[in-house]
């Protein structure tokens, strides 16, 4: 009898591992809505030594969804996609040695898309790693003098009209992403942070200014951060806030196949900030 009632009690412990089970860092889905800032800035040295400056800044309505696919043990994968909704329509002012020359009207479409794999150093701290493409299409047009004068082309005496400029990139990014908690499991806050370094592999720019003139230069870098504050409103749904920051630079000028067309350095730099809504309904 004895023997008997050691060995249930040697199994009591088995029993109660047996019955512990870990949160599950199982996928998710989200859909964010709310306003980007847009900075866009191009600096360029003409050849007489004097230096050209030029600066736009613009609030939009924005668009991020994507989702959080578990693999496995070990690995995950994700997918973000970024969107403006409506451009808003700004003022670009050029400087010329720092003496405002002119300005025109403004405004700029903001595409980005990001393919992480995910390396679990644990379900909370991962290794990601992958493809980001952009494509940024930046639109002028209503050419002023520094008087506000219409300027006006010098050969047909007409209003200059608008230009295009087109500008898609293929990066590899490396960098952090931060996971709190599994999602939508009981009642509480979850935090979600992730932050990316992004060097171009591949460019495609041109301007409609330019005819068949395009540029390819990859010295281009692209930072990127985010973070996320949400709480579950019930099991499988969350609802939270998000902000965000990115900034995308050209670190040099380039010259055109034509020998002469030029294309400055340039950064853009993006504030996001909105709501987001987060689910994952499975079992």
């Amino acid at each position: 009898m004895k023997t008997k009632i050691v060995g249930l009690l040697a199994l009591i412990p088995l029993a109660l591992f047996a019955g512990e089970s870990k949160p599950l860092y199982d996928g998710y889905s989200y859909f964010s809505v709310g306003m980007q800032n847009t900075k866009y800035e191009e600096n360029i040295v003409l050849s007489n030594g004097q230096k050209v400056h030029s600066s736009a800044t613009a609030t939009s309505p924005v668009y991020i969804s994507g989702s959080l696919i578990r693999i496995n043990d070990k690995f995950d994968f994700s997918m973000d996609l970024l969107s403006t909704l409506l451009p808003t329509e700004t003022d670009e002012k050029w400087y010329l040695d720092g003496v405002y020359t002119q300005q025109n009207k403004f405004d700029a479409t903001i595409t980005n898309m990001q393919f992480y794999g995910h390396y679990k150093l644990t379900n909370n701290h991962r290794i990601v790693f992958g493809p980001t493409y952009s494509l940024n299409s930046f639109k002028r047009y209503t050419f002023k003098d520094a008087n506000g004068n219409i300027i006006l082309d010098n050969v047909t005496g007409a209003r200059l009209g608008l230009t295009e400029e087109r500008v898609a990139n293929l990066r590899f990014a490396v960098g952090y992403w931060y996971e709190s908690a599994p999602h939508g499991r009981t009642q509480q806050m979850r935090y979600r942070f992730n932050a990316t370094f992004g060097h171009s592999i591949w460019t495609q720019a041109t301007n409609t200014g330019f005819e068949k003139v395009s540029f390819d230069t990859i010295n281009s870098y692209e930072l990127q951060s985010s973070a996320y504050a949400g709480y579950t409103v019930f099991k499988g749904l969350e609802i939270g806030a998000f902000a965000g920051y990115s900034r995308q630079e050209k670190t040099s000028t380039d010259v055109a196949s034509d020998g002469h067309t030029k294309w400055p350095k340039n950064t853009l730099t993006l504030l996001q900030g909105g709501i987001s809504v987060v689910w994952n309904f499975s079992e």
